[in-house]
């Protein structure tokens, strides 16, 4: 085959596709054409009616419920709707329905003081001089606050450590918190050493318990407990000495003034038999005070000093427990000494036909003479008016 000829065979068959494709093509628009006719004059208006407003194409066609205008806005309740919760502000869900029956006491609004009359005497009160070895006595019925027996009750003593009862009563109306602790400090003791007082037997570093504190002052009449007291309460042993001429004050003392919480000696620091009575009786009305002048022996609460607890105990009241009474029972007491005041004790119990007895003596020359003191005006004098 020429040339031309092949030529030829290659243009006829190129033509022969172009109007194939040709053809292909005219098919494709004509029906494109006829679909796009049926789309626009049949089926749209079918599918409008069915597409919600706002819908495209493409996304599923679901039924939802008709939205509020501003559904950021919660729609208001209808007015016979009950509300689901009330709500106050949490400070009014505190306030009491009856705020005038819970409304707290005014600040200024304090538990009234006990007041205490001193004892009187009457046509069957004893008078005393010979037949005790103290300078001064007196023997107190409780329940009826009239003298029994008397000596001088009204002339102004030193009452040495007969103070701690005081000093014990203001502790255990001021303490609030019993759990607390105090730390020793050899600066306390020191200066009491040198002074010759009494001491209890704690040591520097030692955190001793308040109540511990308050055993150690009656006991052992421990003046570096009772220093530690003013401490921790007040500060400091004259602000101590404030609080307890306040107390006396309230107590109706007439003839008491204190210098110092352990009753070191100081020409200032005095009160009266008559009145240290009442001090006594204000600590027995007090139920932490009278257990501890009621206790003989005593264990303070271990500490890294002493492991094992302080042992104390009140010489007084072990050595009255072996004395012959009648019958009476002398069931507490706090003595007291220095070189002006000699030997003194308050003391109280009950007689041996069960009067209730308050006993203040002062100045014997021994301690054994105070507790001869006692002892008789207990199991001879409380009842003999009786007899």
């Amino acid at each position: 085959m020429t040339e031309q000829e092949e030529k030829r065979k290659r243009t006829e068959s190129g033509m022969s596709a172009g109007v194939t494709a040709a053809l292909i093509a005219l098919i494709l628009a004509v029906t494109a054409g006829v679909l796009a006719l049926l789309y626009f004059t049949a089926l749209r208006p079918l599918l409008q009616k069915r597409e919600p407003a706002g819908q495209t194409q493409g996304e599923t066609i679901t039924e939802q419920p008709e939205m509020p205008a501003e559904p950021s806005e919660p729609a208001p309740a209808e007015a016979d709707e009950t509300p689901v919760q009330d709500e106050r502000h949490p400070a009014q869900e505190l306030q009491p329905v009856e705020p005038e029956e819970e409304a707290p006491a005014e600040p200024d609004e304090a538990p009234e003081e006990k007041t205490y009359a001193h004892a009187a005497e009457t046509d069957d009160t004893q008078v005393l001089d010979l037949q005790l070895y103290s300078e001064r006595a007196i023997l107190i019925d409780v329940d009826t606050n009239t003298v029994i027996a008397e000596k001088n009750p009204d002339d102004r003593i030193f009452p040495a450590s007969m103070t701690k009862v005081m000093t014990a009563l203001v502790a255990c109306e001021q303490i609030e918190n019993w759990d607390d602790t105090f730390t020793m400090t050899q600066a306390i003791i020191d200066p009491l050493y040198l002074a010759d007082a009494s001491l209890a037997g704690f040591v520097d570093g030692e955190k001793v318990p308040l109540l511990d504190l308050v055993y150690g002052a009656i006991l052992p009449s421990g003046a570096e407990a009772t220093e530690a007291l003013s401490i921790y309460v007040a500060g400091s042993e004259e602000a101590y000495a404030e609080l307890m001429n306040e107390k006396a004050a309230a107590l109706g003392l007439t003839d008491t003034h204190f210098v110092d919480a352990s009753g070191l000696h100081d020409e200032q620091h005095y009160t009266t038999l008559r009145d240290m009575a009442i001090i006594l009786q204000a600590a027995m009305d007090n139920e932490i005070c009278r257990e501890i002048l009621s206790t003989t022996y005593y264990t303070c609460q271990p500490t890294e000093q002493h492991p094992d607890g302080l042992k104390i105990f009140n010489k007084f009241l072990s050595r009255v427990e072996y004395q012959d009474l009648k019958g009476g029972e002398i069931q507490g007491a706090k003595t007291g000494y220095t070189a002006q005041a000699m030997n003194c004790c308050a003391s109280f119990g009950v007689s041996p036909k069960g009067r209730n007895l308050i006993c203040v003596t002062s100045k014997a020359w021994t301690g054994d003479f105070c507790i001869d003191d006692h002892v008789a005006l207990y199991s001879q004098y409380a009842d003999a008016a009786a007899n």
